[in-house]
C-alpha cells in the first residue's frame, strides 16, 4: 500500500501515528508538498493520499475517506496573505506554488468577500524572501510561514477570513482514494492517526529540535490551530469551497 502524506508540521501527528503503528503492515509512506501528493494520487503512484481538497473538485473524481483531515475552526497561522500595504492598496499577489487549495482560496476571498481585483502571479521557490514588497503581496503556506510571520505589517489568515465569510470551518487537506480500498484498512488508518494525535507532546519535542520553535509553540499550533476530526461541519465547509471552485470554472 502506497500512502502519500503532506510533509508539513500540521500533518505530523497523522504521520507519526501511521509510522508508529503495529497494525499497519506492508505500507510505504512518502512525504510530499501538497501539490505533489495530489499528482501522485492522480497518476496512481499513491493508493491513498492526504491531499489538498482543491486538487479534486469534479464529482466522482476521488472518494474522500476516513475520520481525519487537516482542518481549521479558527486561525490556521500557516496559510496567510502577507503584505506591506493594506488590502485596498494591494495590486499584485504572488501565489505559493506548493498548494492549489490556498491559491483557490485567495481567489475566492478576493472576488466574493473582499471584492478586490488583483493580478495573481505564480511564484517560484523562495519568493517569500524578496518578492513581497510595495503593492505586491504574497500567499505563503506551510512551515516557511513560521520564519516570516512577523516580518510584514499586514497578515491575513486565510482560514480565519473564510470563517468570517461563510461561518463554516475550512478543510485544507483530507484523505482521498481513486479506487476502492478495503474498509478495514481505513479503520486501521483512523486508529493509527488517533494514537498520533495523542502523541502531540512527543511530536512537539521532536519538531522543536528540527525547526527551532519552542515546544509550547508547536504544541499550541497542533492543538489550537489545527483541528483533525473530519466533522460534518467541516464537510459542509469543504463542500461549499468546492462549489465555489466549480462555479468559477
Amino acid at each position: 500500500m502506497k500512502i502519500s502524506v503532506v510533509s508539513y508540521l500540521n500533518s505530523a501527528p497523522l504521520v507519526y501515528g501511521i509510522q508508529h503503528s503495529d497494525m499497519l503492515k506492508d505500507i510505504r509512506v512518502t512525504l510530499e508538498v501538497p501539490a505533489l501528493g495530489a499528482a501522485k494520487l492522480a497518476s496512481g503512484e499513491a493508493d491513498i493520499a492526504l491531499v489538498p481538497v482543491g486538487a479534486f473538485t469534479k464529482p466522482g473524481e476521488v472518494q474522500w475517506v476516513g475520520k481525519h483531515c487537516i482542518g481549521v475552526e479558527g486561525t490556521v497561522r500557516t496559510v496567510c496573505l502577507f503584505s506591506e500595504v493594506s488590502l485596498g492598496k494591494i495590486r499584485k499577489v504572488c501565489l505559493d506554488p506548493h498548494s492549489r487549495t490556498s491559491v483557490q482560496l485567495i481567489r475566492i476571498l478576493a472576488k466574493k468577500y473582499w471584492k478586490v481585483n488583483w493580478d495573481f502571479i505564480p511564484a517560484v521557490e523562495g519568493f517569500e524572501k524578496n518578492a513581497i514588497k510595495g503593492d505586491c503581496a504574497g500567499v505563503c503556506i506551510g512551515d516557511k510561514v513560521f520564519g516570516i510571520e512577523n516580518r510584514y505589517p499586514y497578515r491575513f489568515d486565510l482560514a480565519e477570513e473564510w470563517i468570517r465569510f461563510t461561518g463554516l470551518p475550512f478543510v485544507f487537506a483530507a484523505w482521498a482514494v481513486k479506487s476502492k480500498i478495503d474498509e478495514a484498512f481505513i479503520q486501521l488508518l483512523d486508529t493509527a492517526q488517533e494514537q498520533g494525535i495523542k502523541a502531540i507532546p512527543d511530536i512537539a519535542r521532536d519538531w522543536s529540535l528540527r525547526i527551532g520553535l519552542p515546544e509550547s509553540d508547536i504544541r499550541d499550533y497542533l492543538t489550537r490551530n489545527i483541528s483533525y476530526d473530519f466533522t460534518e461541519e467541516k464537510k459542509k465547509g469543504m463542500a461549499k469551497f468546492i462549489s465555489f471552485i466549480q462555479n468559477q470554472s
